[in-house]
């Protein structure tokens, strides 16, 4: 074997090996799915969902994130970034939500604002009732 030859299959080789590397990164994660099916009422008055009498606040229940936006309403949404399955979180200074993971944003609505997510955040209905906000599909 020449000396040229040999380098060039050490050199295929480490490639090939850089390749598999380089993919196995690349692989789509699995993202948790939205919750279905959901109907559930939460107590206000309950210390664990304190943060929801504060315009801005936001809780994590039962896979979604429950948030009194900026603007005074409530809204649902899964709580699950569509990219990679990172929990979202509330930031009132935008009125959106985003992924501390990779940088996604979502509307009010679930809407991806910028990605690197490519779908939006399922969204659920809510009702306030008194001190009770029922939420659900």
């Amino acid at each position: 074997m020449k000396r040229s030859e040999f380098l060039t299959s050490i050199g295929l080789g480490a490639a090939v090996v850089a390749c598999q590397y380089c993919l196995g990164g690349c692989s789509i994660p699995d993202v948790p799915t939205a919750p279905t099916n959901v109907d559930m009422t939460l107590n206000l008055n309950d210390p664990a969902n304190s943060s929801l009498k504060t315009n801005g606040g936001y809780i994590y229940n039962s896979g979604l994130i429950i948030a009194k936006t900026v603007h005074g309403t409530y809204i649902a949404l899964s709580a699950a970034c569509t990219h990679a399955g990172t929990n979202v979180y509330y930031d009132p200074s935008s009125d959106s939500f985003r992924c501390p993971s990779h940088g996604s944003q979502f509307t009010t609505g679930g809407a991806v604002i910028n990605g690197p997510a490519g779908s939006p955040l399922a969204t659920y209905h809510t009702a306030l009732n008194g001190s009770s906000l029922h939420v659900y599909s």
